[in-house]
Order: structure tokens, then C-alpha cells, then sequence
């Protein structure tokens, strides 16, 4: 199975961050450490916009969108 989370951000939908099936994608990187010890860290495998996705049809079995 081939997954595509397309908008991952800081993959909030998934227990395991790096579920080995998926693609993360997303338009931004991003890193903040919170005062309250709480990590932000946008970090996706692919860099892109969900509007203009860089994949051909059918590539992945199933696809994510969680914005």
C-alpha cells in the first residue's frame, strides 16, 4: 500500500510519525520550540503546494487530505 498525506504538517493525524507506507508532503518546513516543551516540526519528504501535486495519477492507493 502506498499512502500520500498531502497536507502532513506536523503529522498531527498519525500515531506513528513515520508510518512507513506514507508520503508526507507539504508547502512549508517549519520548526518552533514552544515554551511549554511542545515541538512544531513541519518536515515533509516532499515540498510542495496540494494544488499543483508533483505525482501522477494512481501513483499511491490512498490519499490523505487533513488540512
Amino acid at each position: 500500500m502506498k499512502i500520500l498525506d498531502v497536507c502532513c504538517g506536523s503529522r498531527m493525524f498519525w500515531y506513528d510519525k513515520c508510518e512507513p507506507h506514507t508520503t508526507y508532503m507539504d508547502i512549508r518546513k517549519y520548526y518552533e520550540e514552544l515554551p511549554s516543551g511542545h515541538v512544531i516540526d513541519v518536515d515533509p519528504d516532499v515540498q510542495a503546494d496540494f494544488r499543483s501535486i508533483p505525482f501522477d495519477d494512481e501513483t499511491f492507493d490512498l490519499v490523505v487530505f487533513d488540512p
